[in-house]
């Protein structure tokens, strides 16, 4: 008899709170997180007359990209399938500035987005296919050792031993 004296009590105890544990919270609706921003380059350093792809974030109104360093042959203009409204891309070439290091920018919903691309000195690298090969410095000895350039040529193994 105690014991279900006791029962009906924590039971009594139990509904009574029970109210209380039941209460539900409303919270607001979450809004979802803004995608992220940025500005991206195929290369960041180049000689002039060299290709540069920009690939960009922005779900916001973006604005055309400025730069002295790269003229704009496409501007930045998203999928024009619709894919991925946010992605932007664009094609530049490297114009013929003083070598250093230039910005590149783009405003995306007013807010600016900018990474830095260096031009590098026309006369530092010989032309495409030219053949030329790069003198390294003379040694202490007077003598000028030649830089290899590419790939070591081993063959392809077929007169091993």
């Amino acid at each position: 008899m105690r014991t279900t004296a006791i029962a009906a009590a924590l039971l009594a105890t139990l509904v009574a709170a029970t109210p209380a544990f039941a209460q539900t919270t409303t919270t607001e609706p979450t809004s979802p997180e803004p995608l992220p921003v940025w500005l991206k380059l195929s290369a960041y350093s180049g000689h002039p007359g060299e290709k540069v792809s920009v690939a960009a974030a922005c779900d916001d109104q973006a604005s055309p990209l400025t730069t002295r360093a790269l003229r704009v042959t496409q501007p930045l203009e998203a999928n024009p399938e619709g894919h991925q409204p946010w992605a932007l891309f664009a094609e530049t070439v490297i114009r013929d500035v003083p070598e250093g290091s230039y910005p590149v920018s783009f405003h995306c919903g007013g807010d600016p987005v900018t990474v830095y691309f260096t031009v590098l000195d026309r006369d530092s690298s010989p032309a495409p296919g030219s053949g030329q090969t790069k003198k390294a410095p003379a040694s202490s000895q007077g003598q000028t050792r030649v830089v290899p350039q590419g790939a070591p040529q081993t063959g392809d193994g077929s007169l091993a031993p």
